[in-house]
């Protein structure tokens, strides 16, 4: 006689749908993301995954003839402004720059007279914008400035408070405040001037530190290092003017002006101040992954009751192995899995995520205990690489992570109702990867970072004629914390990371089907089950960075570096053909509606049971 249907198993589907619906609306005004989408630069889209996507929508320029669009196609030096734009860092380019401009009041080209030009004839500025202001040299001089820079100083800070009274500053607006190099270098120049250089870019760098959207890009840095090691940069003559050799391989074109490889360096600088720190703060999301994966991995192999469990439980210690790839066999007092799989992805598989993670878990469930009133409780322990954003030795930016995971899961039975607990720590170990095209050199940085995960999840199982249907919800609270890290650049001084704890809250709500055995004689079955998931992020806290330079200026920069609103559907079809009582084979095909491009995979799993 086929069951009826219970009114749990009612009451059941209607808080899931309930909830479903609760879940799709929670998006805010963020827009959502699939659920590995990176962390947010301020000027990357919503879903951004590499370093190649930061993208500015007006770039607009205030500065001198190193700036100006009109003197530096005079000379035929590229522009390191319209070198961004090119490399497709930005949308459009306003350049107000003139040669001879400076920071002082007084004359028609200075900064006042170009933020007069922009207020009259620029477009207003809009959100995902940047404004680069680049003056200094003009102010100094030759020799030296008279007034040891007093009036450079203020038309300086009334400019900048202007532009941040036009928005410059809101929302993910930035203003990079430019520290210059030194100029006292310049063939020419008075040497005498090198403290008034160091002067301003002080002054320069007290600004940008007065407000968390103002960034100083430090050039003072990395051509003091041109200057030391002339050949790491593409350099042969630093030293002296060649106009033809400015082209390629030295530095000044004439006795005040780089030439177009000095104009490139300038602008990798740049480049450089628009993501970092972007990719350090997406291990947070690495290591919410992980913790998604480690909690999906026990109950496919450990607590989802299959029809087994339901008949004849099995009580007492057992132990697990878990993972993928090269797995090896796990001992054990009363139960083991070894197994091989082979996973197949569909679509473009160059950034794939798939991890290579081993380990073993402890399965306690006390004798006696079954049927309405069954429970079980273990602990896990794996370990996991993820070579997610790696790609190869030319890729501008990448990323390799190492997750060691403890976890411990409890579950209970209160009659039709599964009720499952898990809480686990993760230690992050990762490393970044950069390669400069310009430079043809890479670097590395490495560090490390926590993540501990509480997930509670609740199950109704009930039969259907020959199928058992498993409604599930669940409520996951993720925290993480980076820990400070020493990082290095081509372009900069060193800089040291910090990061605030991090927070979030992630909903799912899901549908397991699973038939009875179907038998194909000789001891040998096939079981057929499927699964749907919905997940969505209920909130995702910033990750507050600090990023304070070690050099001489001791620049520090902030960012609130948004975690984008996850949503994410997964189906997946399972058949596990029993060949004999130790030995099945079990075919899987999955989808993920958050992975256009790599979102399908069929894996194809081998295990023995001793």
């Amino acid at each position: 006689m086929k069951p009826s249907i219970r009114p749990t198993a009612i009451c059941t589907a209607v808080l899931l749908s309930l909830t479903l619906a609760a879940c799709s609306s929670s998006g805010g005004k963020q827009a959502d993301a699939p659920a590995s989408a990176l962390a947010t630069n301020p000027f990357a889209p919503a879903g951004a995954r590499s370093y190649d996507e930061v993208h500015v929508g007006t770039l607009r320029v205030f500065g001198d003839s190193y700036t100006s669009i009109d003197y530096t196609q005079s000379r035929g030096t590229s522009n390191w402004a319209v070198e961004l734009q090119t490399r497709g860092r930005t949308t459009g380019l306003e350049n107000y720059a003139i040669g001879g401009a400076k920071a002082a009041k007084g004359a028609s080209i200075a900064f006042d007279r170009q933020l007069d030009t922009f207020g009259a004839t620029g477009t207003p500025i809009a959100n995902g914008d940047l404004s680069i202001v680049y003056f200094g040299y003009n102010d100094i001089g030759r020799h030296g400035s008279s007034d040891n820079l007093r009036a450079a100083r203020a038309g300086y800070y009334d400019g900048v408070n202007r532009l941040i009274a036009a928005g410059a500053t809101n929302d993910k607006n930035r203003i990079f405040l430019t520290q210059i190099h030194d100029w006292s270098r310049n063939p020419r120049n008075d040497p005498g001037t090198a403290s008034q250089v160091v002067a301003w870019n002080n002054f320069v760098g007290e600004q940008a530190n007065a407000n968390p959207n103002i960034v100083a890009v430090d050039l003072y840095t990395v051509f003091n290092r041109i200057y030391e090691d002339p050949a790491k940069y593409g350099f042969a003559n630093v030293t002296s003017v060649n106009y033809y050799g400015s082209f390629t391989d030295a530095l000044y074109q004439d006795p005040q002006h780089f030439g177009s490889r000095g104009q490139a360096i300038i602008s990798r600088t740049f480049e450089h101040y628009l993501t970092r720190g972007w990719e350090w703060a997406n291990t947070v999301a690495a290591g919410a992954e992980a913790a998604a994966r480690l909690n999906k991995d026990i109950d496919d192999e450990l607590l989802v009751l299959t029809y087994a469990d339901r008949v004849k439980p099995q009580t007492g210690l057992r132990v697990h192995a878990l993972g993928s790839l090269k797995q090896a066999a796990t001992g054990t007092a009363s139960d083991a899995t070894a197994a091989l799989r082979a996973r197949f992805n569909g679509g473009n598989t160059s950034g794939s995520s798939d991890p290579d993670r081993q380990g073993f878990a402890f399965s306690y469930r006390p004798h006696g205990e079954t049927g309405q009133k069954a429970g079980r409780f273990g602990m896990a322990f794996t370990s996991s690489q993820t070579p997610r954003y790696f790609s190869d030795r030319f890729s501008p930016l990448a990323q390799k992570n190492e997750f060691n995971t403890t976890s411990v899961y409890w579950q209970q039975r209160f009659g039709d109702l599964d009720f499952t607990a898990h809480a686990a720590h993760l230690r992050t170990s990762y490393e970044n990867y950069k390669y400069d095209d310009l430079l043809n050199d890479r670097f590395t940085n490495s560090g490390t970072g926590t993540t501990w995960s509480f997930e509670q999840k609740l199950r109704h199982t009930s039969r259907q004629g020959g199928v058992w249907v498993s409604p599930w919800m669940s409520l996951t609270h993720l925290s993480h914390q980076l820990d400070p890290m020493l990082g290095h650049s081509l372009y900069t001084s060193d800089i040291q990371y910090t990061a605030q704890r991090n927070g979030q809250w992630n909903t799912a709500i899901g549908l397991d089907l699973q038939s009875d055995p179907i038998g194909l004689g000789r001891q040998r079955s096939l079981r057929l089950s499927a699964g749907l998931v919905h997940r969505v992020s209920l909130q995702r806290d910033p990750v507050q960075v600090v990023m304070r330079e070690t050099g001489g200026f001791g620049a520090v920069q902030r960012e609130s570096i948004s975690l984008p609103t996850t949503r994410q559907t997964q189906f997946q079809l399972n058949a596990q053909l029993q060949l004999t009582p130790r030995v099945d084979m079990l075919a899987t095909f999955a989808t993920d509606s958050s992975e256009p491009d790599n979102g399908q995979s069929l894996s194809l799993l081998a295990r023995l049971r001793f």
